[in-house]
């Protein structure tokens, strides 16, 4: 296996499963590459997400990380974390895009919506699910859990 590919930081998430799926000589369409696929998001959501915002909500710093990924102004004078949450009302972000911004030390250009039935059809067109019970477990990332209607 190719991990040096796999594990390269400036490849997104699915740029990285694409390239562990050819490894695994994986076919797109079956069951074993769906499976495989969700795994790896999952995988590479907690971890990322835990290695560029942690999981601490009355973390300042964690919160001012998460503006500035999904592209809020002024993030850096926020002295609250009531300021850094009220900046985040109205908006609706897909978690891998957030994750694969914060670990390139970017703002997000997709996956910021201003409804969540706008998120979740974007969600559906590009799969890009993270499981809400994943979520959960991290309470600076389950601030921007929503429910997918499917």
């Amino acid at each position: 296996m190719a991990s040096h590919i796999i594990d390269d930081g400036a490849l997104t998430i699915l740029e990285r499963f694409r390239a562990l799926a050819l490894s695994e000589g994986l076919k797109k369409k079956s069951k074993q590459y769906k499976d495989r696929r969700r795994e790896f998001i999952i995988g590479a959501v907690t971890t990322g997400f835990r290695a560029v915002f942690g999981g601490n909500v009355h973390s300042l710093p964690a919160w001012k990380d998460l503006c500035r990924a999904v592209g809020v102004e002024g993030a850096d004078a926020f002295t609250g974390i009531t300021q850094c949450r009220d900046s985040l009302l109205g908006k609706f972000v897909n978690i891998v895009d957030l994750v694969d911004a914060g670990t390139a030390g970017a703002v997000m250009k997709t996956g910021v919506f201003t409804s969540s039935k706008a998120l979740g059809k974007y969600i559906r067109k590009t799969k890009k699910m993270f499981p809400r019970e994943e979520a959960k477990a991290n309470p600076l990332l389950r601030q921007f859990l929503i429910k997918i209607n499917e």
